[in-house]
């Protein structure tokens, strides 16, 4: 016979309890240690930090004249882009045009086609100025606003 058989008061009861106790001795061990510190990251290359702020963009907006809300994005701007190059770098508007250079005229835009005199065609303005030559050769400037119309001529 053991001691524990022989003594009542010392019934397996009070295992439960000091269990508990050692559980939350550790929880508490662990939170008063506080978490690892993560390990350090490597810094980004210092030309991108510097480059952050001086980040410039252009604003392009299409008006489809057809009672849905019109559309708009902004892009990076860069030397020399022009509206061509802005429409170019949506890669979710379908741009179809005739022509090169100075002589380039666009025929579609996000699949409406221009429908001739007395129809509707596209239209762009910059920064609320009608553009007074192709789309292909005008550069644009940090901060412009190209808004693309749709709609019959007035």
């Amino acid at each position: 016979m053991t001691d524990h058989d022989s003594c009542p008061a010392c019934s397996s009861w009070w295992r439960l309890p000091l269990l508990l106790a050692m559980v939350l001795a550790a929880i508490m061990f662990m939170l008063r240690r506080g978490a690892p510190e993560p390990a350090p990251q490597p810094a980004p290359p210092r030309e991108n930090i510097a480059a952050a702020p001086n980040v410039q963009s252009v604003r392009l907006t299409i008006d489809f004249g057809d009672g849905r809300a019109p559309m708009s994005a902004e892009s990076r701007w860069h030397e020399g882009m022009t509206v061509a190059d802005l429409l170019n770098s949506e890669p979710a508007i379908n741009v179809a045009s005739t022509g090169s250079g100075a002589g380039t005229f666009l025929t579609s835009l996000g699949g409406a086609a221009n429908e001739g005199a007395g129809g509707r065609n596209w239209t762009y303005r910059v920064n609320g100025k009608h553009a007074d030559r192709s789309f292909a050769v005008y550069e644009l400037r940090p901060g412009d606003q190209v808004l693309w119309t749709f709609a019959t001529q007035q």
